[in-house]
């Protein structure tokens, strides 16, 4: 329960962090994204568990769209205006 209670709290200040476009959000955004595809990467091989394997492109893509520059840059811009 103490688990679960840490992964609510930490989306829940990734997600107030892409909202307010801080750049710790988007950080705390990917490194939350990287460790759910290392999830779903190890249940695939140690479980077996081939369904897993749909998280790994919607991950990455979404690890993708939020280190490109162009996405940086909103950030980027959205911290100096501050």
């Amino acid at each position: 329960m103490l688990l679960m209670a840490a992964v609510a709290i930490a989306c829940a200040l990734g997600a107030i962090g892409l909202w307010i476009q801080a750049q710790w959000g988007r950080r705390l955004a990917v490194g939350i994204l990287a460790i759910n595809l290392l999830g779903d990467l190890m249940n695939a091989v140690t479980r077996g568990d081939l369904r897993t394997l749909i998280g790994i492109p919607i991950g990455g893509a979404m690890i993708f769209y939020l280190l490109r520059a162009r996405t940086r840059a909103q950030f980027e811009l959205r911290s100096s205006a501050v």
